[in-house]
Order: structure tokens, then sequence, then C-alpha cells
């Protein structure tokens, strides 16, 4: 099925704060970058599209270009308040890469939530990934839809681990292939303008740390001890899940110029309500391994 003969509906909410733009509505796409047979792409009416590996099917929401602002006034944020123009559409993941779809397309599952201990483990966020292993997912998730990969990468460098069946990057040289038609991780910009999703909320689909229990996993349920089941509370107002709390997911972002440390985003279901903040950004070694950090993936759009 080709794209371009369909219509994708876009999110419905307004786009403010710079100035006053129309409202989004359903537009027929032109000429877009995902292009995939019908075995494997099923177009929904709900703006959304479900991509199919085998038994295995995800979700990604239509973000329109757009201009918002990002950043806030919080305290002293490394991020502070600034328009910012997303000049195009893309895709993003309504729910953070799943354990079983990880598995699916890797070969092998890292994370620590696993097992007769975590009823339905499969449907529970990915985590214990590094930078490495979500840019190696994108570029075989790409291979595996017929896709080309979005990365190159090249001059990898392993260490040893107990676990063989993990493997483990602790340098590469990452680019970036623009024009190529494959899936990525979200740039930073675009991951805040999802969600934030057309208002100022202080979270991804809540304004305080009341209706943040709605839409979040974080330290208040500390006491479990893991991850949850993605998609289990509400989504915010575009109908991404899990944007807030669950686990930080990593964009391809550097964190500092002057750092090799990439950028994670959303807090997590061990950390305090501060860091599910939309706006709240930190940062991680591309190498590292967290209980608390996974990833979801974005698709870039041409109109």
């Amino acid at each position: 099925m080709n794209l371009t003969s369909q219509y994708i509906a876009n999110p419905k909410s307004r786009v403010a704060y710079i100035e006053s733009l129309a409202t989004y509505k359903s537009i027929r796409t032109t000429s877009t970058r995902l292009r995939l047979s019908d075995d494997r792409c099923i177009l929904k009416p709900n703006r959304s599209i479900y991509f199919k590996i085998d038994n295995t099917y995800f979700k990604m929401i239509r973000c329109p270009r757009g201009r918002f602002m990002m950043g806030s006034d919080y305290k002293s944020e490394a991020n502070p308040k600034r328009p910012m123009v997303i000049e195009r559409p893309f895709l993003l993941g309504e729910t953070e890469v799943t354990q079983e779809l990880f598995e699916k397309i890797m070969g092998y599952n890292p994370s620590k939530f696993q097992g007769g201990n975590y009823p339905n483990s499969k449907q529970r966020p990915v985590e214990y990934v590094t930078w490495y292993d979500a840019v190696m997912f994108c570029n075989k998730l790409s291979l595996k839809l017929g896709k080309k990969p979005y990365y190159n990468i090249s001059n990898e460098q392993h260490i040893k681990e107990n676990d063989k069946t993990v493997p483990n990057i602790k340098s590469a040289n990452v680019t970036t292939n623009p024009q190529a038609n494959g899936f990525r991780l979200p740039y930073e910009k675009e991951w805040e303008y999802a969600a934030k999703a057309g208002t100022d909320n202080k979270y991804a689909g809540a304004n305080d740390d009341i209706q943040l229990r709605e839409v979040a996993w974080f330290n208040e349920d500390f006491r479990d001890g893991s991850t949850h089941l993605v998609a289990k509370k509400k989504p915010n107002e575009w109908g991404f899940y899990d944007m807030s709390g669950n686990v930080d997911e990593w964009c391809y972002d550097l964190y500092k110029a002057t750092l090799d440390d990439r950028v994670v985003r959303g807090g997590g279901w061990s950390r305090i309500s501060e860091y599910s903040r939309s706006a709240n950004r930190n940062d991680t070694s591309p190498g590292d391994r967290c209980l608390v950090v996974g990833f979801r993936v974005s698709a870039s759009l041409v109109n």
C-alpha cells in the first residue's frame, strides 16, 4: 500500500503560543517517506498507522508540522522557554517499544523486568537498553520492513559481559542519513512537541501531580519496584501513552555539544514526579544500561 494515496488525520489539538495557527484537520499526504506493502501497514481513520511484523503489531501516530513553546521556567531549568518550529511532520510510537517488539527484531531481550515475577512482561517497555541498542533496533526494524536504515553505524567496539546473549557496544560512530526512509529515534524537540500535544501542560496529559497519577507511573508507585504494562494509564491529548513516567526514553540528541551523553526524556517508574515533566531533560552515557531507560521510535514524513 502506498501511503501517498491515503488519508492520515493530524492530531486535533490547536498549536498555539507563538501565533495563532489554524487547527489541523485531516489532510491528504503527498510523497511521504513511509511506503509499505498492504500486509505490513494498515491505515486507520484515527490518524494512526499500525505496522505488522509476523503476529506482532505496533502503532504510530502522525504529528503535524507546527510551532510550540519548548522548555519551561521551572527553577534552574536546563531547557529554558523558547519558541520552536517543527518543520516536518513525523510519526511517533503510540507507546514505548515493548519487550515483545524488541525481542522480535533483535533476537534477545535485555530487560530485567521479565519472567514469572512480572506478569505479561512482553507488554512492558523494554529497558536496560543502551542508546546504541536503540539505534541498532531502528535500523533492523527498517530492514525488516523493507526500508533504508536511517543510521550509519561503524567502528563498533564491544565490551565483554557475563551474559553473552546481550550485545554491548561501548562505542561506535553513528551518523544519520536524512534522506533514508527508515525508522529512528525522535529528536528532542519532536519528543517534547508530542508530549505537550498542543498544550502548555506540565506533564504529558496532566498539569499537576494529582492529574499525573492518571497518566504516569512514577515514584509513588516505587513500592511495585518495576516497570508497568504500556498503555494502562490515560494517554495525552494526541493519544500517546506513558510519555510521562514508566521509563525514560532515549532521544537522538547530544545533551551538550561537549559531551558524548545523549538526552533521555520523560521520567520513569522509580523517579519523582519532577522527572516526568514534559520539559525536563536528563542525560545518560550512550553505552550505559539502566533499569529505568527505554525508548520509542519515530519516522520522518515529507508533508
